[in-house]
């Protein structure tokens, strides 16, 4: 199919649309996106996997070590003679160590996939085709974009947190009593509103920074409030959608096993891979419907602005 600029009225696609539309430009791209997905399951499982042999060692002599030493965690607060805990100390470097080394390793995998399923999802959704070696390209090029926009998200989603301590702080100090509950539960009502837009705008922005060069961090984050504008509820509402999905059948799951008797071993050698397979399978679906809310959001903003954009080809020609 050619890619043809043509004229149509400024339209977007609706909620459920954007959900069915994903789940098409999976299918159609499928080839691209399973080895990734494969690749991204396999690794996050021994990681974890990893994380579990190295440490249960060192937490079942920790926890010995707090039984013999019960004032221990008292005695670091007062700063008295702690040569008794070097053992415990050792143990907690250990841990710590190999926590941050997880999260490190994680954070590249992360990244990677992300640019790997946005990159390769937009392709797709407009009916175009990436060669495995332009993929590799694409990472090379562009995850430096995402990382810096996280971390100026972070700066952003701490500032709000922040902001949000203090109108409580200051409700509670300086409100009269007949209003201290209702300006606190006005306040706290406004939490999980203010969470799900930070975290769309998140999601939009690291987009964004993949999708679009010259753009990340602080300018990343104001393309995608642009983008955005008008369409805040139903970028909300996507993640609203998957949170939900993935909390229901992580409790169905969780209540399973519950009332399953199984060693440690065999529920370890159940869980690791089931928990990993399907938030990577969650994380997929949820970062192709972005892509193409992103589509029908950038289209929409250039139909504003006079400009022509491409037509994905439609579901039933997939």
């Amino acid at each position: 199919m050619e890619n043809k600029f043509i004229p149509r009225s400024q339209s977007s696609l609706g909620f459920f649309e954007i959900i069915r539309e994903s789940f098409t430009t999976t299918r159609r791209n499928l080839k691209v996106l399973g080895p990734i997905l494969l690749i991204v399951f396999v690794s996050f499982s021994l990681l974890d996997f990893a994380q579990k042999y190295l440490l249960a060692p060192v937490i079942k002599d920790f926890v010995l070590q707090l039984a013999k030493y019960p004032n221990m965690v008292q005695d670091f607060s007062y700063n008295i003679d702690q040569t008794n805990y070097a053992g415990a100390l050792t143990d907690v470097r250990e841990i710590i160590l190999v926590k941050l080394l997880i999260m490190a390793i994680s954070s590249i995998i992360s990244i990677t996939f992300f640019v790997a399923i946005v990159s390769s999802s937009y392709e797709a959704y407009t009916d175009k085709v990436l060669d495995p070696k332009d993929l590799n390209l694409i990472l090379i090029k562009s995850w430096k974009r995402p990382l810096v926009t996280s971390f100026y998200m972070i700066l952003l989603t701490l500032g709000i947190v922040f902001l949000y301590l203090i109108s409580m702080t200051i409700t509670t100090i300086l409100a009269a009593n007949s209003w201290v509950l209702f300006s606190l539960g006005a306040i706290t009502l406004s939490i999980p509103v203010c969470y799900f837009y930070m975290a769309s705008l998140w999601i939009v922005s690291m987009v964004v920074s993949v999708l679009e060069e010259g753009f990340s961090g602080v300018k990343a984050i104001g393309r995608a409030a642009d983008l955005m504008k008008g369409k805040r509820l139903k970028a909300s509402l996507i993640l609203v959608r998957f949170v939900v999905a993935y909390g229901v059948v992580h409790q169905m799951a969780n209540y399973l096993l519950a009332n399953i008797e199984l060693s440690r071993s065999t529920l370890l050698a159940i869980t690791i891979p089931f928990s990993n397979g399907f938030f990577s399978l969650w994380q997929l679906f949820m970062l192709v419907a972005y892509t193409v809310f992103y589509h029908e959001m950038k289209t929409s903003h250039d139909e504003r602005e006079g400009r022509g954009f491409y037509l994905p080809i439609a579901a039933g020609e997939a």
